[in-house]
């Protein structure tokens, strides 16, 4: 029965969000194409005008992706709450499934239209910015006027690395690190999904129902503050990070550690919370499903 609620599920959030990604996909192409033309063919002023093409089009592209997220989130809250709690939330909450169930159903696919927007706007800003470095060093070889410049960047760059006790991680540290700040993100993202089912079905509740849809909100950030303020304070008390290097990932529990990576070239991500904040989420479930069996209203 579950695996039938997740897919249904899939398909409600699907036709919710397909116009969006459509239309986002359209202009994606668009902007991609304008990035990928060869503009040097053009000479000169080619050059010029290809690359201010190019950065307002990489720039239109992650706005394009980032306005995508938004919209994904607006339409898996907003089926998430005609689905639950209005008129057809009255025959969805006499199924005969457990409320556990129905919430897990849409979470899962929530989250999963959440994270596939957020990475899609993660490789479209990463993309965008490895392929326009890459291009200016192709355009800029050989031009001592153009070579000058991005001289200049680049020691400019070191300096404050060397200011910070940085030393510029290798590409493969680079790559780790931008995966395991991915997962981070993808965690935040579940929980992100989680707390906002929890402040709606909050709102639908006696006597938190007063204050309508905008207290959909109040209770959202409430609840968005208290999980991050808790995560922050376990994670000043026990201080674990995870040690990027080109090959090989190591836990350390001490700030000098994470220091001594950072000026060795490698890099470290915070781990302690992640972990709280999935905690936290697992018990966010426990309470959402509580108020659904026993405090929830549905309005016709």
């Amino acid at each position: 029965m579950l695996g039938k609620l997740i897919k249904n599920s899939f398909k409600a959030n699907a036709s919710a969000v397909y116009p969006y990604y459509a239309a986002m996909g359209i202009i994606g192409v668009i902007m991609a194409i304008l990035m990928l033309v060869d503009w040097t063919k053009w000479g000169d002023r080619g050059i010029g005008v290809g690359m201010a093409i190019k950065v307002v089009s990489a720039a239109a592209l992650c706005i394009t992706a980032a306005i995508g997220v938004l919209l994904t989130f607006v339409a898996v809250f907003g089926e998430f709450r005609r689905n639950m709690y209005e008129a057809e939330g009255q025959l969805t909450l006499t199924l005969p499934v457990r409320s556990s169930s129905l919430l897990f159903a849409k979470w899962f696919s929530g989250s999963f239209w959440v994270i596939l927007s957020y990475a899609a706007l993660c490789l479209c800003t990463f993309g965008s910015m490895m392929y326009l470095i890459r291009h200016s060093m192709s355009v800029i070889e050989g031009d001592s006027d153009y070579y000058s410049l991005y001289s200049l960047v680049v020691e400019m760059v070191r300096q404050l690395s060397d200011a910070a006790g940085i030393t510029a991680p290798d590409i493969h540290v680079v790559l780790n690190l931008a995966g395991l700040y991915a997962f981070n993100g993808g965690v935040r993202a579940c929980v992100f999904v989680l707390l906002v089912f929890f402040a709606v079905t909050l709102s639908n509740c006696r006597p938190f129902s007063k204050l309508g849809k905008m207290g959909s909100v109040l209770y959202f950030f409430g609840a968005f503050f208290i999980c991050e303020t808790v995560s922050r304070v376990v994670q000043n008390m026990a201080k674990v990070h995870i040690v990027v290097s080109q090959d090989a990932f190591t836990f350390v529990t001490s700030e000098a550690e994470v220091q001594a990576a950072w000026a060795s070239g490698y890099g470290a991500a915070p781990l302690t919370g992640v972990f709280v904040l999935a905690l936290l989420a697992v018990g966010v479930f426990l309470v959402t499903v509580q108020l659904i069996d026993s405090k929830v209203n549905v309005s016709a």
